[in-house]
């Protein structure tokens, strides 16, 4: 059985924030900072590593190159497939590791997404497992409910879909790490998706507001400017509503 890949990682491959970078550190000339992260990390044959923490960083290092630094769809690719092969070396070394499981999957969905093929069921029970085992080993890991509930609510029943619980993963996501912009927004769009245009202006309106954003690039780049549209579109809704 197969299933349009656009469908199954829809807003969950897209992007999928690395929940050790240390956001409050950020150098001024982020993103093009990293590349200077991953030469020292090469310089330092961190690919080779035993360490699963290097491995770990070395994997996150490639998800935030792929979501913020590269442009053009195969660097972003192979950013994201290097990513998938470093956090299964982590895995490899350490399997109970909650964030090289995240890693995995967030490689592997967005990697898939870009390529714009068609998921086999494998391959969606692949991304699914180690967002499951993720949440297993850590259950308030908030980027990986995130995408737990993106999955569950974009996944046909057949494949376990469940908007209900999809909806309550998102939720739960937002309210362990308010901050979190790229989860509120995904939120906001649930709620319009279920005729609640009270509850996404709330969301909406939050990060508009925000002041101290989990991923302030992603948050400066893309919620933020994504968030203002959807608010002009649904006040004018609102306005021309009986």
């Amino acid at each position: 059985m197969t299933v349009a890949l656009s469908l199954l990682v829809l807003c969950v491959s897209i992007r999928c924030e690395n929940i050790l970078a240390d956001t409050s550190i950020q150098p001024p000339d982020y993103p093009q900072s990293l590349h200077r992260e991953l030469k020292a990390l090469l310089d330092a044959h961190a690919a080779d590593s035993n360490d699963a923490d290097t491995l770990i960083r070395l994997a996150g290092l490639y998800l935030d190159m792929g979501d913020n630094l590269f442009n053009d769809t195969p660097s972003r690719i192979g950013a994201y497939e290097e990513g998938v092969r470093i956090a299964r070396r982590a895995l490899d070394i350490r399997e109970a590791d909650a964030q090289a499981h995240f890693l995995y999957a967030a490689n592997l969905g967005s990697a898939m997404n870009l390529k714009g093929v068609v998921a086999s069921a494998f391959g969606v029970r692949d991304l699914k497992a180690h967002t499951v085992r993720t949440l297993e080993l850590k259950k308030d890991h908030a980027p990986a409910l995130h995408m737990m509930g993106m999955l569950l609510e974009e996944l046909p029943r057949l494949l376990g879909g469940d908007r209900t619980a999809g909806l309550a993963h998102v939720q739960r996501a937002v309210s362990i790490s308010p901050g979190f912009t790229h989860a509120r927004l995904d939120l906001a769009k649930m709620y319009l998706k279920r005729n609640d245009a009270e509850g996404a202006k709330r969301e909406l309106l939050a990060i508009v507001a925000m002041d101290r954003p989990t991923y302030p690039y992603a948050w400066r780049h893309r919620d933020k400017p994504e968030a203002e549209q959807l608010l002009k579109s649904l006040d004018s809704t609102m306005r021309v509503a009986p």
